[in-house]
């Protein structure tokens, strides 16, 4: 029985008991085993650098994934491996239809890695907030989870924000030396996207750094190969429970104009959020907000400083930003998998995936498909029609994805206006070492010797 934190007179309400899903027993074993391999280089190089796809975990993946897709998407957009015991999905239309399709299922992925340590380890809270996250949740719950808070991301408020994130923008890089070499992750594109989703939940600006220290830790959380202290990160998911309910709470009283107000009180087919889902939707948003897009503007500016070419042509039409934001997600996504377990027996893409077996979608790889795209290792932001697959498809397409896209449009045009012509030295770059999340998170930048 879940037994609720008190800390001073707030408690944050009682998650329901957790969901009966079965993991299969293979599953319960392979994944701390895959998870004792990869902390060991040199076991990881003898065990898995004998397969057919060579070791995905080698040193340097982080800095070059797209090598380690390439045997994948040779032997076609559909096909399992024996190694990572997994189907892996690598085209663009089979990706469209695994994300999509009603065989399929989160929820079993969740209770795999919720099943192993740390995660094993972790309070019940933390194990509540993690099921309640909408990436992780299947329907019917995803259905009225999904329908409450999309009545809250509005093209209206979208539409109000956009002038707070170019101030937010401005001030972050009025505090830059444009002269100098200057760390662009800790200055800009960190800093950015959490100001943003606090400002737009509603958060006191006093309060920023705790979703900071949050989004931070849940980035920890949701590493299926992990190495963290479960106490450490269970505080600081304690901490950012405590103010959001607070903050709630606040709302219902005294509703304001901000997201939290709007979860709160939003309503579809006469039901709301319980006050613990809107603590989680809250905090969900938090972390998909902010770790997502700071991977977006950062690969965003590695990838305008090697193609100066494609720089200039953005920043002397500056018409072309929306489109440029497409190509930069669809050249290089800060999500690179999808994972997904198959519920019942599905076909894709001519190949039969039984029931029970875990898929790998490969949003990266989907996203340069040459069947979909003419010369799809090529950065063109005129490109026609790029429409990447990078947030998702089908109902669990990113629900933020609007709020990601003018975050990088307006950071991206303003940090080019402050810029201009720029450089980075790609040896100076340190990349985020994760197997499903991409980006620099330290990101060296300096003006340009030319």
């Amino acid at each position: 029985m879940w037994n609720p934190f008190v800390m001073s007179t707030l408690a944050v309400p009682a998650p329901p008991d957790p969901p009966e899903t079965k993991v299969r027993a293979s599953d319960r074993y392979s994944l701390p085993i895959v998870r004792a391999i990869v902390k060991r280089p040199r076991l990881t190089e003898t065990i898995l650098g004998r397969s057919r796809w060579g070791n995905i975990f080698a040193e340097g993946m982080a800095a070059d994934p797209y090598v380690a897709y390439e045997p994948i998407v040779a032997d076609g957009p559909v096909v399992w491996s024996p190694w990572y015991q997994q189907f892996f999905v690598t085209g663009y239309d089979e990706a469209r239809v695994a994300l999509s399709s009603d065989a399929m299922e989160v929820a079993t992925q969740r209770e795999v890695v919720l099943a192993c340590r740390p995660h094993s380890a972790m309070s019940d809270l933390s194990k509540a907030l993690f099921r309640r996250f909408l990436l992780f949740v299947d329907p019917p719950d995803h259905t009225r989870l999904r329908a409450l808070v999309s009545r809250t991301f509005t093209p209206k408020r979208m539409q109000q924000l956009e002038g707070d994130v170019e101030r937010l923008a401005r001030g972050l890089l009025d505090g830059v030396d444009t002269d100098a070499t200057v760390d662009l992750f800790a200055a800009f594109n960190a800093p950015l996207p959490i100001h943003t989703i606090s400002l737009l939940l509603g958060i006191p600006e006093e309060d920023w750094p705790v979703t900071v220290e949050v989004s931070n830790a849940l980035v920890d959380y949701l590493n299926p190969f992990p190495d963290f202290d479960p106490e450490a990160v269970d505080r600081l998911l304690r901490e950012g429970a405590e103010l959001l309910d607070r903050l709630a709470e606040d709302r219902r009283r005294e509703p304001q104009d901000d997201l939290l107000t709007d979860l709160v009180h939003a309503e579809a087919d006469g039901g709301r959020l319980s006050r613990f889902e809107v603590v989680a939707m809250a905090m969900f948003l938090m972390f998909a907000g902010h770790e997502t897009t700071s991977g977006s503007l950062g690969l965003a500016m590695v990838h305008l400083a090697r193609n100066p070419d494609q720089r200039r042509l953005v920043a002397a039409d500056p018409s072309l930003w929306p489109n440029a934001v497409e190509e930069l997600l669809r050249y290089d996504p800060p999500l690179h998998v999808d994972p997904r377990a198959a519920r019942e027996d599905v076909e894709i893409g001519g190949v039969t995936i039984g029931a029970g077996k875990r898929v790998a979608v490969l949003l990266a790889a989907a996203n340069r498909d040459p069947r979909r795209y003419e010369a799809p290792d090529e950065l063109r932001l005129d490109r026609d029609d790029p429409r990447p697959i990078s947030f998702g498809h089908g109902i669990h397409h990113c629900v933020g994805a609007a709020l990601a896209r003018m975050q990088m449009r307006v950071g991206l045009r303003v940090f080019l206006e402050r810029f201009g012509d720029y450089e980075i030295d790609d040896d100076t770059i340190v990349w985020k070492e994760h197997p499903v999340l991409r980006g620099p998170v330290v990101l060296p930048v300096r003006p340009s010797s030319r």
